[in-house]
């Protein structure tokens, strides 16, 4: 073999162009670290055993809310947004994935599941029988937490917003169908499966227990009637009318924004306003400042670390008509 063909051969293996060749020095690199560094473990993402780099969060980013994590992954794991990662006996969901702008590897990150959830398909429990590991959210503190009753009497009204991955079961699943959480039952108000793709994040009203239809022991609303082979009660949310939400599609940190929200019906604005307003927002990144029948006002805390976050906008008329707008948070920048 010729010198300039073992010198071709050579220059291959290391990059035959200069970005190559700093890109396969710095995959080398992170090979050499993945493979050696004490906080790499065995994981099962979505069934698929692998091994996986867990790295701590600092809990002051998020109030110490949750326990959340940093998950590296080789590039050929198969690990997305709405993944499960299986991690000593506990159950996670991926909730963020990180673009890299050097892609040697994967980094996501990820939350502890916190309930299980389960519904009746059919005369079937979802998830083959297991459910959905969740992970859940009191919305309470985010808005008013009341409605009325009569006409002049107020009952507490708790939220929710609760998180699963997104698929053909979960897309299926109606607004007004009926969940337990913690020995409560809640009616879905609202899903949606645009703002973090991978994801779907459904906003939860507390409703009343039905002795008759609700199994709180399996922790199955409307059970009975499923496995009799009735059909669940019609519970409609909302109606033609539709929630129209102004305001920035991207929030920098540091900054205070106010969104606006106006009712219409075939394009035309009605004299309907606002009851509620509620920030779906997983990793603390966003306060209301003010709020009133028209607009609330938000302030994105000042941290490096949210940018690339996404939270959602919801607005409520008191009737249950509902709206909302997705925000990505990015750089001052």
């Amino acid at each position: 073999m010729s010198f300039s063909t073992t010198f071709r051969k050579r220059m291959k293996h290391k990059g035959n162009s200069l970005y190559e060749r700093r890109f396969n020095d710095a995959k080398r690199s992170f090979d050499e670290w993945f493979e050696n560094t004490l906080d790499r473990e065995e994981v099962v993402i979505d069934g698929v055993k692998q091994w996986a780099v867990l790295q701590d969060q600092s809990q002051s980013n998020n109030k110490e809310l949750s326990d959340d994590k940093y998950i590296i992954t080789e590039n050929k794991s198969n690990i997305e947004v709405g993944s499960y990662v299986n991690w000593r006996d506990a159950s996670w969901m991926v909730f963020t994935d990180e673009y890299k702008t050097i892609p040697t590897h994967k980094q996501a990150k990820i939350k502890e599941t916190n309930h299980t959830i389960k519904w009746m398909v059919g005369d079937k429990i979802c998830g083959k029988g297991k459910g959905y590991d969740a992970y859940i959210q009191n919305q309470t503190l985010y808005t008013l937490g009341i409605s009325t009753s009569g006409n002049n009497a107020w009952i507490v009204n708790a939220k929710m917003m609760m998180y699963l991955p997104d698929n053909e079961e979960t897309r299926a699943v109606k607004l007004g169908q009926r969940v337990i959480i913690g020995g409560a039952i809640f009616q879905i108000m609202f899903k949606d499966y645009v703002s973090r793709r991978g994801i779907i994040n459904y906003l939860l009203e507390q409703d009343f227990y039905a002795e008759d239809r609700d199994n709180l022991e399996l922790g199955i609303a409307d059970y009975y009637p499923a496995i009799n082979g009735e059909d669940a009660e019609d519970n409609p949310v909302g109606d033609d009318r539709e929630v129209v939400i102004d305001g920035v599609e991207k929030a920098r940190i540091g900054s205070t924004y106010t969104f606006k929200a106006g009712v219409f019906h075939n394009g035309e604005k009605l004299s309907d306003t606002i009851s509620e307003w509620t920030i779906a927002d997983t990793e603390d990144v966003a306060t209301i400042v003010e709020q009133d029948n028209e607009k609330v006002t938000i302030r994105i805390v000042s941290n490096f670390q949210k940018v690339g976050s996404v939270i959602t906008i919801i607005a409520k008329t008191e009737d249950g008509v509902i709206g909302s707008k997705p925000v990505n948070i990015v750089s001052p920048y």
